[in-house]
């Protein structure tokens, strides 16, 4: 006969506190920023390009129509 002698409910547990911020190093930031650089540097310098990749006027193919 539970009825007669009811049970009070559990309360559950509170939520957990939030976790604080992490904290950066900055020296390693700014490091990891200057390898980052240093690689896109090194990958831009594989690819020709600037003054010496223009193509001379002269040399530019146009279309032409067929008969003409």
């Amino acid at each position: 006969m539970q009825f007669l002698n009811p049970s009070t409910p559990r309360i559950p547990d509170p939520p957990a506190p939030p976790a604080p911020p992490a904290t950066t190093d900055t020296a390693a930031a700014a490091d990891s920023e200057a390898q980052r650089l240093r690689r896109r540097r090194g990958t831009a310098a594989t690819v020709l390009a600037g003054e010496s990749a223009t193509v001379p006027a002269g040399s530019v193919a146009t279309k032409t129509l067929l008969g003409s």
